[in-house]
């Protein structure tokens, strides 16, 4: 599945770009921010992989002038609850504070919220990690749990807060992209799925959900 939406592209984690995120995971830089901070090898992310390429796990890699400069993400998706849990990371340092992240987190939102139908999302946090506790604030999250013993804060948003916070971010994307349109099925492509991968990562969706996918299958597939 591929988004097109603002000049970003974001397009689902294969197992092509494992060895890329890898990588970038490993930088310091990257990992004095994570929960896990030990060194992760070809063959823990092949696991880890294998343990996300699901429906209830949706990573995308972000692509920004045919650069992959980061990836996003939403995990451990409650289908019945409506909660997702998600978080993004920048590895390229030329658009690490630029408008770029902004836009993608703009676009996942809307996937969540409006395509999915996600009721609350939630996002946990190193204490330590000011500047992702100012994005995520600036976006609309407020503190819902916190944990002083491990050194973190978990976030929480609903759509309402989202689409109240986000107003003036989304009327300077209007200047700045010249798009006037909120992201809808149009800006998405399923023309790369194969089948094998349609019937493992795009059905056993909850019925209101499923609808929406098949209607991007109904030709594709017959």
């Amino acid at each position: 599945m591929i988004i097109r939406k603002y000049g970003v592209l974001l397009r689902r984690l294969t197992e092509e770009d494992i060895e890329l995120v890898r990588i970038h995971r490993n930088s310091a830089e990257v990992r004095q921010f994570m929960f896990y901070q030990d060194i992760i090898t070809p063959e823990m992310q092949k696991k880890w992989f294998n343990s996300i390429n699901n429906i209830y796990n949706h990573y995308y890699i972000i692509e920004y002038k045919e650069k992959k400069i980061g990836m996003i993400f939403c995990k451990n998706d409650n289908y019945e609850e409506r909660t997702t849990e998600t978080g993004i990371f920048i590895w390229d340092k030329q658009y690490l504070n630029s408008f770029v992240p902004v836009l993608a987190s703009i676009i996942f939102g809307d996937l969540g919220f409006n395509f999915s139908e996600m009721r609350k999302v939630f996002a946990t946090v190193r204490q330590k990690n000011k500047q992702v506790i100012n994005y995520v604030t600036e976006m609309g999250y407020s503190v819902y749990e916190e944990f002083p013993d491990e050194e973190k804060v978990t976030y929480s948003l609903t759509k309402e807060v989202f689409y109240s916070k986000t107003e003036k971010i989304r009327k300077a994307i209007i200047k700045i992209t010249k798009d006037f349109k909120e992201l809808s099925e149009g800006d998405f492509d399923f023309s790369t799925v194969s089948e094998e991968a349609r019937k493992k990562l795009y059905a056993g969706y909850p019925d209101y959900l499923q609808k929406k996918f098949d209607r991007f299958f109904k030709e594709e597939f017959k």
